[in-house]
């Protein structure tokens, strides 16, 4: 049990980690929200003037959802670990402008719960996010973003490949 104790995070440690990420899925959840409004309004339809529900068509979510993700998610935080990652699933492939709006409006939305202080990093050129705490223990939180639409082009493209190569052995 000694080395446990060595290695387990402290109750300081584990809370900051905690509020930290709660904070961050609650930002996104209203940046979402934010996006959704910033989309154009349904589109009404005939069918939605004759009473008919099914004739408005509303916007998918730009944002899907957040996965936690590493050492997060398994609930391996070691001792000194500062660092946990969380994924963001886009609708569509995740594109610089979705990333700089999303880190533009994270400040103001972690400001609307939160008295903590945040630090919010775009790094387009690692597709990620990065949200750092002023308060002690300094924690940061690298969001992720990607989309199910990205396997599906890597599977296609290796579908051809494959199929270009069987076709040269023929």
């Amino acid at each position: 049990m000694a080395k446990h104790s060595t290695i387990y995070p402290v109750e300081e440690e584990l809370q900051a980690v905690q509020r930290i990420v709660s904070h961050s899925e609650r930002a996104l959840k209203l940046v979402s929200d934010s996006l959704l409004e910033k989309e154009e309004p349904p589109v009404e339809t005939e069918a939605a003037e004759e009473g008919d529900e099914k004739g408005t068509e509303s916007s998918p979510r730009v944002l899907k959802g957040v996965m936690r993700v590493g050492i997060l998610a398994k609930g391996l935080l070691l001792r000194g670990d500062r660092n946990v990652e969380l994924i963001l699933l886009t609708a569509k492939k995740p594109t610089i402008t979705l990333l700089k709006n999303i880190a533009k409006n994270l400040p103001k939305e972690l400001q609307t719960f939160s008295e903590d202080q945040y630090e919010v990093q775009a790094h387009p050129e690692e597709a990620n996010i990065v949200i750092f705490s002023s308060k002690e223990p300094k924690m940061q939180v690298t969001i992720s973003l990607t989309s199910p639409l990205m396997r599906e082009d890597s599977a296609s493209e290796k579908d051809k490949q494959a199929g270009g190569k069987a076709a040269e052995k023929g």
